[in-house]
């Protein structure tokens, strides 16, 4: 037995070793997900920012290393409501967080997504409604806030 383990060991070794390089990167995400410390972890941060926080039972299934969204736990299909949170990672670091709402009367679709640049700052608000457009439109915070309070929400 001691003999067949000294003539597989190296092999086995060499196969684990290529098994590595070619999976390290799933690994490393298994172990450490991305984004996670952009989760409920950063609210504070989010808080601070004036960012609408991200609510501990929101959940996300995604395993990518440059996007997380996270859906509330029972996602409504009529009325006003914050319909999901996207943030975009580069090289670990947080770029861009948005919070897209949805308001839905008679199967008509509006959505407001309001987003923050972490690189720059900047704050963006954009508008799509399904109905009267085929394209998004770019809005004021004056604008947006309108919107939001029209649908009895609030940023």
């Amino acid at each position: 037995m001691k003999q067949i383990w000294e003539n597989l060991k190296y092999p086995l070794y060499l196969i684990l070793v290529v098994i590595f390089i070619f999976s390290k990167e799933r690994i490393f995400n298994l172990v450490f997900p991305p984004g996670k410390k952009y989760g409920v972890a950063f609210n504070a941060e989010r808080k601070r920012l004036g960012i609408d926080t991200l609510p501990a039972t929101w959940t996300t299934k995604d395993k990518y290393k440059t996007s997380k969204i996270w859906y509330p736990p029972n996602r409504q299909d009529s009325g006003s409501f914050r319909d999901d949170k996207m943030i975009n990672i580069n090289s670990g670091k947080i770029i861009y967080e948005g919070d897209t709402y949805k308001h839905i009367v008679n199967g008509q679709v509006e959505l407001l997504t309001i987003e923050f640049k972490y690189e720059t700052s900047k704050w963006g608000y954009k508008y799509y409604n399904e109905t009267n457009a085929t394209s998004i439109v770019n809005l004021t915070k004056i604008q947006s806030d309108s919107i939001l309070q029209s649908w009895g929400l609030k940023h």
